[in-house]
């Protein structure tokens, strides 16, 4: 990567939601510059709208925020879901699938059929109750209390029995403490599967991703690689919705470190 370019990225990056400001100190600091230098970078930033001062301190220019905008209101979830969906089915060659919350149920927008030969439970267009499969729970797991409790208040739910309830909701819970959730295929004649669910910036769940399993393949090590994989999953989309922060890791090349050009 081109020197500048690379601190040009970095003294952005200094800027969060912690330290919106930062004096001129604070960015040399941050790109192991002289301040001189770290100044002269600066007014060139000013002059094209990525950094504003004022008076002793810099902050983001107003042309970060429309390049947020066109960023954010043009990036289709789904779409940038579909490459994550691909590159899963891929690795484990097992079905995936990805849906939203509405109301008590899950809505199935998009499934990518296992290169194996079995039934895959999710049908595009299709609804599953939110405690009846994987990626319902997933995002069970990541309403908060109140809200979980409201989605769940539905005559359906009241009716299944206690033991069954008890066993959605310990699942649940598990869920919220590992990241992703753990179906067993209880309510899909034998084929579960692993989901994690995909949250905005306000913390509220928007989205799953599962795969999707036979039951006897679901083993102890099988659940955890994806499982872990699913939270890398959910860490990209999370980036992607403005989420989550985006971190110089994401850039690493290679072997996960990272590397400079000399400019």
């Amino acid at each position: 990567m081109i020197r500048v370019v690379d601190r040009i990225g970095q003294i952005l990056g200094a800027f969060s939601l912690e330290q919106p400001e930062l004096t001129l100190t604070e960015c040399a600091r941050a790109i192991d510059l002289n301040k001189s230098s770290t100044y002269r970078l600066l007014q060139s930033l000013e002059a094209i709208g990525l950094v504003d001062r004022d008076d002793y301190s810099w902050r983001l220019g107003p042309r970060t925020v429309t390049l947020a905008t066109i960023r954010l209101g043009r990036f289709e979830l789904r779409r940038e879901a579909i490459s994550q969906l691909r590159a899963l089915r891929t690795k484990f060659r097992e079905a995936v699938a990805f849906s939203v919350p509405e109301g008590s149920e899950m809505i199935y927008l998009e499934r990518l059929d296992s290169p194996e030969a079995y039934g895959v439970s999710a049908r595009l267009g299709s609804r599953a109750a939110m405690w009846a499969g994987g990626s319902g729970k997933a995002t069970l797991a990541r309403f908060a209390p109140s809200e979980r409790e409201g989605r769940l208040d539905v005559d359906e739910w009241h009716r299944l029995p206690k033991t069954v309830q008890d066993r959605v909701l310990a699942e649940v819970t598990a869920a919220a403490e590992r990241g992703y959730c753990v179906d067993g295929g209880e309510f899909f004649n034998g084929i579960g599967g692993v989901a994690t669910a995909i949250t905005n910036a306000h913390g509220e769940p928007i989205a799953a991703v599962s795969v999707i399993v036979p039951n006897e393949r679901l083993d102890d090590d099988y659940v955890r690689a994806l499982g872990t994989q699913l939270m890398k999953v959910r860490e990209q989309l999370e980036i992607a919705v403005g989420a989550r922060p985006w971190r110089e890791a994401d850039q690493a090349v290679g072997d996960g470190t990272k590397t400079n050009a000399d400019g």
